[in-house]
């Protein structure tokens, strides 16, 4: 039986969740200097010449690739779907939920105009991770950067309802149930926002993902020389996108973060190290915390009226980032690490019991 954090690490993975994060991170580093120092709008804020936002993209690939290889012991046991879902919530739900709640008291502090406009359906689908939308009539949650989670958590159902029957039936019912749910959204056009939400094409990064795990799995390998080559391949293709229509994010973003991934997987050796596992597993919290060390860099220049533009495009960027390491640092071992010890003490061996006999396909 695998432990509850699966310790075992494939190639690079760990270096390439840091990037990915890093990447959301100037991502919205430029967005606001577009918005608050060259004055733009959102929409006049392009994304060239590299699409940092694509990080997201590296996400959806590499969650797929773990959780068809941190779930092999999984397969074919009763009880697996709870086990599953249990175990991702522990992970992903806790740190969300807890930026959440401070988003929803800086607003009521500081009284932003948009909180009043903020009905208590888009307050509780932020929390349950569903598609509900904003006062802009626009599928967001609360903490805008909480959208992936809704598309995280629908994988993870879809999973999750498989799970426990035999490795190659679930995968393969995981594949047909997404590629049958983006097929109908695409020909059928719901009208339940939800619905045409979790349909949207880019679901089909996971599978992606997870095709690349079984392409590993049976001992696929690449000399380093070539793994640099179709890494680097990958990166070049998000040049030819700079900017995309999203019904197509999943063709010029997914396929060069799957090569990505790729190439960070398929070592002929496994390399480990302490400053990668930190890098890796504050990847989520440095996620999660940039919205707000961006906006208290924001405030603090605003209010100080500081203008020079060394500070705004050198020091800014530098601030964000040591920031956000330094904020992410504290909230994986204040919180994430204590809470997930915590579930770990009162939670697994209950899990771990209603995983029983084979069953399923």
């Amino acid at each position: 039986m695998a432990a509850w954090s699966d310790r075992r690490r494939i190639g690079e993975i760990q270096w390439l969740r840091a990037v990915a994060a890093l990447m959301v991170v100037a991502a919205h580093i430029k967005i606001a200097l577009d918005l608050r120092y060259y004055g733009l709008s959102f929409e006049q804020s392009p994304l060239s010449p590299f699409p940092f936002v694509a990080g997201v993209d590296v996400f959806f690939v590499i969650s797929g690739f773990v959780m068809a290889h941190s779930s092999q012991s999984l397969h074919g046991q009763s009880g697996a779907w709870r086990t599953f879902l249990l175990r991702r919530l522990a992970r992903v739900a806790p740190l969300y939920w807890l930026m959440t709640v401070l988003l929803i008291v800086l607003l009521n502090v500081a009284r932003v105009p948009v909180w009043a406009e903020t009905t208590p359906t888009q307050i509780v689908a932020s929390f349950l991770f569903f598609p509900a939308a904003n006062p802009d009539g626009v599928p967001l949650p609360l903490l805008d950067i909480g959208w992936s989670l809704n598309y995280e958590m629908l994988f993870y159902a879809v999973f999750a309802v498989f799970v426990g029957w035999r490795q190659r039936i679930a995968l393969g019912a995981t594949f047909a149930v997404l590629i049958l749910g983006v097929v109908a959204g695409r020909w059928l056009t719901p009208s339940s926002l939800a619905l045409r939400f979790w349909s949207d094409p880019i679901v089909l990064e996971f599978l992606l993902g997870i095709a690349i795990y079984l392409l590993v799995s049976r001992g696929f390998r690449m000399p380093d020389a070539l793994r640099w080559l179709v890494g680097g391949a990958g990166l070049l293709l998000f040049f030819a996108f700079p900017q995309i229509d999203f019904t197509w994010r999943f063709l010029q973003w997914g396929i060069p973060s799957g090569l990505m991934v790729l190439a960070a997987v398929s070592g002929r050796r496994e390399t480990r190290s302490s400053v990668a596992e930190w890098a890796g597993n504050t990847s989520y919290a440095i996620y999660l915390s940039h919205f707000f060390v961006i906006r208290a860099l924001l405030f603090g220049l605003e209010h100080l009226g500081i203008r020079a533009p060394a500070v705004w495009l050198v020091g800014f960027p530098i601030g964000v980032v040591l920031g956000t390491l330094i904020a992410a640092s504290a909230l994986h071992y204040g919180f994430e690490r204590p809470v997930l010890r915590w579930i770990r003490r009162h939670l697994d061996r209950d899990v771990l019991q209603g995983v029983g006999a084979p069953s399923g396909p």
